[in-house]
């Protein structure tokens, strides 16, 4: 009799016992698998930067002549990166830039006409040529009203009469010079040196985007990741090449939740982050974009039964080392 009642609180202790280890291990399973006992999820991620990476080329052909940035430094847009050697592009834009300005030059003398000087010019010399005319008749007009052959000579009267039709051509002649200079330049003419200065200012255009190519200039503020590239070494247009990658400012955490708790994630849901390399810090994060198909997860190796999230993060509550390993929890709102 003793050693039955004795028996019995032993069994009842034995199974207490393995229900407890019962439930610990079935709270533990579902933890592993993105549940927890309160219905939230979580999640495994990274923290990346703002954006996808840029991978910033050079359409340029020669030697890098200096490299401005390293890997960490944030840059703002338009920021120079790098820059190839192109002196012989420079020179060839120096001389075209030479060539435009000449073209210029002759454009605005032939669009502008004559010099109020040039006009006044001509037309002192349309006077003189009048008053030449006027004594070269008279002179002609005196040696007729002589006696050929007692006073005059027919040799001084011919010249005479010479003297008279090459001083009223001379006057035709600066006459007709005055009317050009007054009229200006013919429209063949403007439009003949305004294809020219075109002409050459497209050179000029040409030269100028050849040369941006050697410079790789930030197209937007951010942190650069690696540079693939150091001073002097060589680089081609013939073969494209990754020199630098950078993103954008920000952070955001990449994570990836189970397919089964999917449904439990809405847009805009407020997650807690944590990280083991910041340990006793809790970050905040705002779901914003759900992957639309499965994937795998580089943190649960298997199958694809993983959906993608992305999560943005506060400016003031952004972990700074991008690539650092984080646990996330959502209190899910789906039903």
């Amino acid at each position: 009799m003793g050693a039955r009642m004795t028996q019995k609180p032993l069994t009842a202790s034995v199974f207490l016992s393995g229900l407890i280890a019962a439930i610990s291990y079935l709270a533990l399973a579902g933890a592993a698998n993105g549940q927890t006992a309160n219905g939230s999820v979580v999640a495994s991620g990274r923290i990346e930067g703002g954006s996808d990476v840029f991978s910033l080329g050079t359409s340029a052909t020669g030697t890098i002549s200096q490299l401005f940035i390293k890997a960490g430094d944030h840059v703002e847009a338009g920021q120079h990166l790098l820059r190839v050697d192109c002196q012989a592009i420079e020179a060839e834009k120096a001389a075209r830039e030479s060539d435009l300005a000449a073209s210029e030059a002759v454009f605005a003398r032939v669009t502008h006409g004559s010099r109020p000087e040039e006009v006044a010019i001509g037309e002192a010399n349309v006077n003189l040529a009048e008053a030449r005319l006027r004594e070269a008749q008279k002179q002609f007009d005196r040696a007729q009203a002589l006696h050929e052959g007692v006073t005059v000579t027919r040799v001084q009267i011919d010249q005479a009469e010479r003297d008279a039709h090459m001083a009223g051509a001379m006057l035709e002649e600066v006459r007709a010079k005055l009317v050009l200079l007054k009229v200006g330049s013919r429209e063949e003419d403007i439009s003949e040196a305004r294809a020219r200065r075109d002409a050459a200012k497209a050179r000029v255009e040409e030269a100028a985007a050849r040369l941006a190519y050697c410079t790789v200039d930030a197209p937007i503020s951010g942190v650069i990741l690696s540079t693939r590239v150091s001073p002097g070494q060589l680089v081609s247009s013939m073969a494209s090449a990754t020199l630098i990658t950078m993103v954008a400012d920000g952070k955001r955490v990449r994570a990836f939740v189970a397919e089964r708790d999917i449904s439990k994630i809405c847009l805009g849901e407020l997650a807690q982050i944590t990280a083991d390399g910041i340990p006793g810090k809790r970050f905040e994060g705002v779901v914003h974009s759900i992957g639309p198909g499965l994937s795998e997860s580089p943190f649960d190796p298997g199958p694809p039964l993983f959906r993608e999230l992305i999560l943005s993060m506060p400016k003031e509550q952004a972990l700074t080392a991008i690539g650092l390993r984080v646990s996330l929890q959502l209190p899910g709102c789906g039903s």
